[in-house]
């Protein structure tokens, strides 16, 4: 655990240095390449970390001994297969360059996507290892690259290209099949932000959790017979996890209703999709296998964060009610301390988030030494890579 704290710190100092004061796109662009190359090394030189490292592990050097004459392995998707296999096809390929591999496809296209899209890249950053996408992507391995896939589809969802947001999304398919919830997404994320989707979803809400039990006995007599009766549909994780992604679409939707949050095309599907991911993730309370899912929102929550905290603290709030009393709250003190006092909140929670899901050891993120510092065999794979 002293290990990512230690990490989290740099992150804080790095933030610090190059964008406290008086940022600018190179100092932002700075910051976020020592940052992800920070995650890099953490992620490409892991030793046992994360629940299913060894079971990627053994699966590379299986398919990679198989070579093609095999096309199929457990229940993993076609895509991922392939990818495997053609790796496998590479003289001197062994696990350490495969985990290498990989986390180029995880780190390099979230921090693309951070240094392109976010308004503030240092709050995202850090968000993006305390939400545990960070973490996800040491462990759902197959998922990460759908996630990686689905950064780049970002760019064509917000400018109304279905198709080729299609395409990508069905690409994103061959690797990990669950991201093929996100073409009904395409069409949920252009509703105004409003009372109406909030009665809509909460009646969701409500049914998903008296009838979800049934739903699931359903769907897994049909798909990954595994999953049947098992633990991750009968149990759910810590409900703690919902508070922040709860806290930002509450924020959100007040901030959408006071016209503080300018709601452009792209600031409204952010809302949206961070409206959806929350309601994935009051529901994985029940069933744990919903977690899943909620990664594929996650990144969009980072976007919003900043969109949120700009919005305090360039524009404040100005909102007529019906009484015709007047809430005005645009003087550049106020202005300045609601933005700050939401980034504190949110900060705090998110570290809440983190170490809570430390001290659960969520996705296996804590070392094989259970202390969370590299241990002596994650540094001879090092030193023997090098």
């Amino acid at each position: 655990m002293l290990f990512y704290t230690i990490s989290n710190v740099l992150l804080l100092v790095w933030a610090a240095i190059f964008c406290f004061r008086k940022p600018t796109k190179v100092k932002n662009m700075i910051f976020v390449m020592i940052a992800f190359t920070q995650f890099f090394i953490i992620m490409a030189f892991r030793y046992r970390v994360g629940v299913d490292y060894n079971m990627y592990a053994v699966g590379f050097r299986d398919m990679a001994e198989k070579g093609f004459s095999q096309l199929s392995y457990l229940d993993w998707e076609p895509g991922f297969v392939i990818f495997n296999k053609l790796l496998g096809l590479i003289p001197g390929m062994d696990y350490q360059w495969y985990m290498v591999i990989l986390s180029v496809i995880a780190i390099v296209p979230m921090a693309l996507f951070i240094i392109k899209n976010s308004e503030v890249p240092w709050i995202s950053t850090i968000l993006y290892m305390n939400l545990f996408m960070f973490f996800m992507e040491m462990n759902f391995l197959r998922q990460m690259i759908a996630v990686s896939i689905l950064l780049l589809a970002w760019h064509f969802l917000k400018k109304n290209r279905f198709i080729i947001y299609t395409v990508l999304i069905i690409i994103a398919s061959l690797f990990h099949q669950t991201i093929l919830v996100m073409i009904p997404v395409y069409f949920l994320v252009k509703f105004k932000p409003g009372l109406k989707e909030l009665f809509i979803y909460g009646f969701f809400l409500l049914w998903f959790y008296t009838a979800s039990s049934d739903f699931f006995d359903l769907i897994t007599t049909m798909f990954h017979e595994e999953y049947n009766d098992s633990i991750f549909i009968k149990t759910g994780v810590a409900l703690i996890y919902s508070i922040l992604p709860l806290f930002v679409t509450i924020v959100s939707f007040l901030l959408v209703k006071t016209e503080t949050i300018n709601l452009t095309r792209e600031n409204k599907y952010l809302v949206n999709l961070t409206f959806i991911g929350t309601l994935l993730m009051l529901t994985m309370a029940k069933h744990s296998i919903i977690e899943r899912l909620s990664y594929f929102f996650i990144p969009f929550m980072l976007l919003l964060v900043p969109v949120i905290y700009r919005s305090l603290k360039t524009k404040g709030i100005y909102y007529v009610r019906k009484n015709e009393k007047v809430i005005d709250l645009t003087a550049p003190r106020k202005r300045t301390i609601m933005a700050v006092v939401f980034l504190l909140l949110v900060l705090a929670l998110s570290y809440v988030h983190l170490y809570y899901g430390l001290f659960e050891n969520a996705h296996g993120a804590m070392f094989d030494d259970g202390h969370g510092s590299l241990n002596y065999r994650s540094w001879v794979s090092w030193l023997n890579f090098i």
